[in-house]
This record gives C-alpha cells, structure tokens and sequence, in this order.
C-alpha cells in the first residue's frame, strides 16, 4: 500500500504539515492549492484513514498523521540527499555518512570515533554538522543526517546514552562577579550580560540555561562563547571539558550559584529505525560508545 504513495505525495503531506494548511503549502511547493488538497485526499485512500481533521479553518493531524509525519521528514530528506550523492558521484568514493553532532560534545571523543570508523571504510565521506540545542533533532528528523548526537532525539528511532557533560558557570578572571565572596542569587546576575549559545534548530527553539538577566549576547558556536567569556565580556554555563585549562590556568573562574553549582546534560546518539543493520552506522555508533565508555570510567576513577 504504501509503495504506491509517490514522493510527491508525501511531500504535499509535510508541507501542509508544516505551513499550517493547504493554501500555504500550495504557495511553498508553488502549486495549486487543488493539487496539493489532491495529494493528501489521495494518500487518504490509499491508506483508509485519515491524515487530516479540520477544526476551523486549520489541518490538524490524527493520530496516524502524528505517526507517520516523523518517518514521512525522514524520507524526504533521504532522497534528497540521495540524489545529491548521485550528482556528485565520483569513483572510488562511493559512500557519504552524514551526523549532526552537538557542540556540548567532546571533541576528541568524536575524533577518535572517526579515526576508528575511517580505518575499515576509508573512502567514505563525512559529513559533519555542528548544532547546539534542537538542531541535531531537526536534522535527523529531516533525513539529512544518518546519525545524530544531542541532549534529545525525536521519537521513533533508535538511540542510547553516550554520556553526561558537566556544565558550569563562569567569568573572565577580570570580571567583576569573579571578586564576589559567598553564593550569588539571581537578583545578582540580573545586571550582568550573560553569553549564550543560539539555538541552530528552528522548529523546537530553546533557551536552555538562560536566567533571565537584563543583558544578553547570543553566539552561533561554543568557540565564540568561551573566547568572550574568558574576554570578561560577561558570564556563560560552559562544558567543563572544554575550558578545563582555563580554569586550571586561572583564566577562568567559577560561580558559586546558590541554586545550581553545575548542570548535568545526557547526550544520547540516535539514528532511524531502518539503519539498524547498516554495518557502517553500527560500526560508527559503536566506536563512538566505546570512547565514551572509556571516557566515563577514567572520570569514576
């Protein structure tokens, strides 16, 4: 049944989905808005059920569209990068693997994941994205990733827990917060500018960690947030692996918050359901856990 639901068809589903109706997917897809009504009036029959219920003069999803929408992303966004690969096929590189990775991840440990990886399928492409928040959810959601590494993965595929990153507070040496004696409050942050990382997603936005001071600078990567911090250009919760010498050199200095010392953040990697026998996703995933794993038990020791 669900072999004869073309592309086109599903992609009518998802852009009415996401445009919040027919005549606004219709003018995204640059078709008519009958043609798109069709569609979706086509993938019902196909199906038995409905996808769509209307309540005003908005679509909303049933519960088989709620299901299906995830995978239905997912696929669009395969083919999509499917046809990419055909277009810039070369001999001898037959392959791309794409992850989205979390910018709160260390580094080394997926260095040595890929190091490990390259040496059985050298010639496979990599292509990495470096997302902060719902970014990587979106991606995988969207099919443009195989794999994906974040604090949380869409529902429906396959993941497991990697590790904890341990965040925490900190100034610039020379900020005026790293003289203060005792635990500070939130009344005595309010008046400082606190650096956060943007959101690279754009469907789940987050502000996750933000305290709701006066001042805020948003950055687009963990690089420029750590650079202004130790600048003394405000405050920000950083991953601890990643200014670990700051700290130790005295460039950095932590707050002591009376409400929260540190933030615990699990980051989980995931992929879809259908890769689950992919040797080169299992081989990937499992060299990534591993050093994760190896990770872990130096910091219990």
């Amino acid at each position: 049944m669900f072999s004869r639901i073309s592309l086109e068809q599903w992609r009518a589903f998802v852009a009415t989905v996401e445009c919040g109706g027919y005549l606004q997917a219709a003018e995204h897809l640059f078709k008519s808005q009958s043609a798109v009504s069709h569609s979706v009036n086509r993938m019902e029959a196909l199906l038995g059920q409905e996808l769509f219920i209307i309540e005003g003069r908005k679509a909303v999803l049933t519960s088989l569209g709620q299901a299906l929408l995830p995978q239905a992303k997912h696929l669009l966004g395969a083919a999509q990068k499917l046809e990419q690969l055909a277009n810039q096929y070369q001999p001898g590189l037959l392959s791309e693997l794409a992850l989205a990775v979390d910018v709160l991840f260390p580094l080394e440990l997926l260095q040595a994941g890929l190091q490990e990886f390259s040496a059985t399928f050298e010639n496979y492409r990599i292509r990495l994205y470096e997302t902060a928040l719902s970014g990587a959810r979106e991606l995988l959601e969207d099919g443009k990733v195989e794999l994906a590494i974040a604090s949380s993965l869409p529902a429906g595929y396959v993941h497991e827990l990697l590790l904890n990153v341990r965040l925490v507070c900190v100034v610039g040496a020379d900020h005026p917060l790293a003289a203060s004696r005792g635990e500070l409050g939130l009344a005595d942050l309010h008046a400082h500018r606190q650096v956060v990382i943007r959101d690279s997603g754009t469907r789940y936005p987050q502000n996750s960690g933000w305290l709701g001071t006066s001042q805020r600078w948003t950055v687009s990567s963990l690089a420029a947030a750590c650079t202004l911090v130790e600048r003394g250009m405000g405050f920000a919760w950083l991953p601890e692996h990643a200014i670990i010498d700051a700290l130790a050199a005295g460039r950095l200095h932590r707050l002591a918050l009376e409400h929260q010392r540190q933030r615990d953040v699990p980051l989980y990697i995931g992929y879809p359901e259908a890769l689950r026998h992919s040797p080169e996703v299992q081989l990937l995933v499992r060299v990534i856990g591993e050093h994760c794993q190896q990770c872990n038990s130096r910091a219990l020791a």
